[in-house]
C-alpha cells in the first residue's frame, strides 16, 4: 500500500512537473520573446546595411555631380560624330531602314529570310533602341558570313540574341543548312 495522501503528489512527480513548467516557459520566453527580438534585429541590420549603401551611392553621385554638365556635353559630341551610323527617321522609318538593311545583308550573305518583324523601339535619354526579329535559313558559312557583316558594318548594329538550329541535310542550298532565329538592334536618334 501507499503512505500517499490521496491528492497529493509523490516527490519525484512534483520534481517532474517543475522541471517540465520550466522548460515550457523557456519554450515560450524563446518563441515569444527571444525569436521574434532575434528576426526584428536582423531585418533592422539589412536595413542600416541598405541605407547606408544607399547613402554611399547619393555621396558619389554628389561628388560627380559638378563633372556631370561636361560629361553631358562629351556624351552630345560623341552621338554627334556618331549620327551617320545611326538610323534616320522617326521610329517607324528607322525601324523599317534597320529591317531592311539587315535583309539585305542577309540576302548578300545568301540566308534566305523566312521572318522579319520589328518590334516597338524603346527611348531613353534621347536614344531609340531599335530591333528587329528575323527567321531565315542558310548553310553554316552564308549565317555566319551574314552574322559577321552585322556586327562589323558601318551602321551600329547589335545582334542581340541568335539560335541556330539544324536543319536537315542536303536540300535546296546544298550541305547542312541551318535555321537562324535572330534579334538585331539598332539605333536612332530620338527628336527632341
Amino acid at each position: 500500500m501507499s503512505d500517499a495522501v490521496p491528492g497529493t503528489l509523490r516527490r519525484q512527480d512534483r520534481r517532474a512537473l517543475t522541471l517540465g513548467a520550466i522548460a515550457l516557459v523557456a519554450m515560450l520566453g524563446y518563441a515569444r520573446v527571444a525569436r521574434p527580438a532575434f528576426d526584428q534585429l536582423t531585418r533592422d541590420e539589412r536595413a542600416l546595411a541598405e541605407q547606408k549603401d544607399l547613402l554611399a551611392r547619393e555621396r558619389a553621385l554628389l561628388a560627380i555631380a559638378p563633372n556631370l554638365p561636361h560629361a553631358q556635353r562629351d556624351a552630345d559630341r560623341v552621338l554627334a560624330a556618331e549620327q551617320s551610323r545611326l538610323f534616320a527617321g522617326d521610329s517607324v522609318a528607322a525601324t523599317a531602314a534597320l529591317a531592311s538593311y539587315a535583309a539585305d545583308v542577309a540576302s548578300a550573305a545568301g540566308v534566305k529570310l523566312s521572318m522579319v518583324e520589328g518590334r516597338a523601339p524603346v527611348t531613353r535619354r534621347g536614344l531609340t533602341r531599335l530591333t528587329v526579329d528575323m527567321r531565315g535559313e542558310g548553310s553554316w558559312r552564308q549565317v555566319l558570313s551574314f552574322v559577321r557583316v552585322l556586327e562589323s558594318a558601318e551602321p551600329l548594329v547589335d545582334v542581340a540574341t541568335l539560335r541556330l538550329e539544324r536543319g536537315p541535310r542536303g536540300g535546296p542550298l546544298g550541305g547542312d543548312t541551318v535555321t537562324l532565329f535572330v534579334t538585331i538592334a539598332g539605333y536612332s536618334r530620338s527628336a527632341p
